[in-house]
């Protein structure tokens, strides 16, 4: 009876372990008039046992409300003060939940969104995705930037830089044997702003972070 009390103590830890590692952090990017998901759309799809970040990037005000029934969520707002909103996994249950700015959009127009969440494990994380980390520095920056891939070889890794609106600005092959110790980028000709980079392996995205230029 204690072997078999045992077994099943290890093998519940190895399952939750195995979810874990394919549990991800989605970050939605909330910015003027625009919701932006990692695929840079305004649809964010994300399974139950995911993390779900509303992260601010914007000047204005952007209270965000649930058009759900009943609301999956109190409208919060997302303005200087309150920069990020973290909802925890298994938050929510499987299903699609639309919401909009209610300063800049309605129900299905202007700044508005959809959150699709699964209820099975995320196909679109495998292990490369969940360890590989990209930093690009120093951020802010004058223009010439270095990128940090922390990966082994085996994928294919890519870093696309996107504008405040989405727009796809550059997208540079990474390989992880030359970026670990920092692969030196010229930014210089771009324009002072915001913008967003993407870590793509094997043509998914893994993660995105916001990087300031100040040329």
């Amino acid at each position: 009876m204690k072997f078999f009390t045992r077994f099943v103590v290890a093998s519940a830890a190895l399952v939750l372990s195995a979810a874990s590692v394919f549990a991800a952090t989605i970050t939605v990017q909330v910015g003027d008039n625009f919701y932006t998901g990692p695929d840079g759309t305004n649809t964010i799809r994300m399974t139950r046992a995911d993390v779900l970040v509303f992260q601010y990037v914007g000047a204005s005000s952007h209270p965000t409300m649930s058009d759900s029934a009943p609301a999956a969520w109190p409208i919060f707002q997302m303005n200087a003060a309150n920069t990020s909103k973290t909802f925890a996994a298994n938050t929510f249950t499987a299903g699609t939940y639309p919401f909009h700015c209610t300063a800049h959009g309605g129900p299905g127009v202007g700044q508005f969104g959809t959150l699709i969440v699964s209820g099975t494990a995320t196909a679109t994380l495998d292990a490369n995705l969940a360890a590989a980390v990209l930093n690009v520095y120093p951020n802010p920056s004058h223009g010439q930037v270095t990128v940090q891939l922390n990966q082994k070889a085996g994928a294919d890794y890519k870093l696309r830089l996107s504008n405040i609106i989405g727009q796809e600005i550059r997208t540079v092959a990474l390989r992880p044997e030359l970026t670990a110790a920092g692969l030196p980028l010229d930014l210089s000709d771009l324009h002072n702003g915001v913008y967003f980079y993407s870590l793509l392996v094997d043509g998914k995205v893994a993660s995105t972070k916001r990087l300031v230029l100040q040329n």
